[in-house]
């Protein structure tokens, strides 16, 4: 009988997930890119999360011909999902017509995550929104994905680091957004963006890329972001919960039937 009462609250768990919290390490790197590729700076920052699990990390330096004056990264968990949000502002500080060719790339890694769960059928939301005072973009960019295990770095630039750097590779459930950056606030569609669902490894990293590119201002005009992703457990069906919920007292009811046999 003890047995049974175990393998129960095992299934229930296995469909609720567990409350696991997040011990990221994260990496943010901005890359400003010529228009032949060719890296004319970037700049990286590092940092860890708190001890309770949520963390975040401050981003805030000159790379190339932009002023990064503030991009954060925020992280929280809870039963059966784990969110990340990013903002940004960034100021064009390049001579007028110049920045036209250059491309600005927003990378943000977070590594150890444990929740939702393995083997949980698991899958990505994510949405941005972009704005201006003065800076535009063409083409703004978003995508969101998790990778198994702890990625510890981003990938290096080729060549002798001229040429810019690939986005990390084996993203899985990943979420893809685009839009621009016009005269007013925007946001990139689809939003919000839902990849498909995939088996949640255990511990995963989960990484988001930004880019923007066209972009046409005048020195000293400046451009923001916001967006958030968030990796959740595809909620199990309704009858499959209720009948896990169910099997303890079915349990207990054969347990008194056999006592009362007994007693007889």
């Amino acid at each position: 009988m003890r047995k049974f009462f175990i393998a129960a609250a095992l299934a229930v768990v296995a469909v609720f997930g567990s409350t696991n919290a997040a011990k990221a390490d994260f990496i943010i790197r901005v890359t400003d890119v010529r228009s032949d590729g060719v890296v004319i700076d970037n700049v990286t920052a590092t940092g860890s999360s708190a001890a309770d699990g949520s963390g975040s990390l401050v981003f805030n330096s000159a790379v190339g011909n932009f002023k990064i004056a503030l991009v954060t990264n925020i992280t929280t968990t809870g039963p059966g999902f784990t969110s990340v949000s990013q903002s940004g502002n960034f100021t064009y500080l390049g001579p007028t017509g110049v920045g036209a060719s250059d491309t600005l790339i927003v990378e943000v890694l977070g590594n150890k995550f444990g929740n939702p769960t393995s083997p949980a059928l698991s899958f990505i939301s994510s949405n941005a929104s972009p704005s201006t005072a003065g800076l535009r973009a063409t083409t703004a960019t978003m995508t969101s994905g998790v990778i198994a295990g702890n990625i510890l770095a981003l990938n290096a630039e080729a060549n002798g680091d001229a040429t810019a750097a690939a986005p990390l590779g084996g993203q899985l459930g990943m979420t893809s957004a685009t839009g621009g950056i016009g005269s007013s606030s925007s946001i990139l569609g689809p939003n919000p963006a839902v990849g498909d669902k995939f088996n949640i490894p255990n511990p995963f990293s989960f990484y988001q890329t930004y880019t923007f590119s066209g972009l046409n201002a005048a020195n000293g005009t400046a451009g923001s972001f916001s967006a958030g992703s968030t990796v959740s457990s595809v909620p199990a069906p309704a009858g499959l919960v209720l009948a896990l919920a169910g099997m303890p007292v079915f349990g207990l009811g054969a347990y008194i039937r056999r006592r009362r046999a007994v007693t007889a």
